[in-house]
């Protein structure tokens, strides 16, 4: 799990810099399940994890990841992060979560990520 949970944090970095899904998307399988905490992100696959990691990147402007601790198991990883940056808007922000990725050594099984999302609801909302 070491080794997948490097590959997925450099992959997370590539995104951050270059807006390109692609790394992340590779590491998902037919079966990878992810999920976001709101109300209408869960998908399933290589072409759901596309969607995933785009709509994530498309918040954004520019974004910078660090991830501060990390626990790594057999078959899990928990990650904690904070990222920095602007949103599309200009406005810029900080916020803290934990991600979860579940698999092998080869590929991810599943991606769950916790965060505070004040700053994305009150920009869909028009009012950040």
């Amino acid at each position: 799990m070491h080794t997948l949970t490097e590959r997925f944090t450099d992959a997370l970095h590539h995104l951050d810099a270059e807006r390109d899904p692609q790394p992340l998307v590779d590491l998902a399988g037919d079966d990878t399940q992810l999920v976001k905490l709101d109300e209408h992100h869960e998908t399933r696959g290589q072409d759901g994890a596309r969607r995933f990691w785009q709509d994530y990147r498309d918040v954004f402007g520019d974004i910078e990841t660090t991830f501060t601790h990390s626990v790594v198991g057999e078959s899990s990883a928990a990650l904690e992060w904070t990222s920095t940056g602007t949103l599309r808007s200009g406005k810029p922000f900080t916020y803290r979560g934990v991600t979860v990725i579940e698999g092998d050594e080869d590929q991810l099984s599943g991606v769950r990520t916790y965060y505070d999302s004040a700053a994305f609801v009150q920009e869909r909302a028009g009012t950040a």
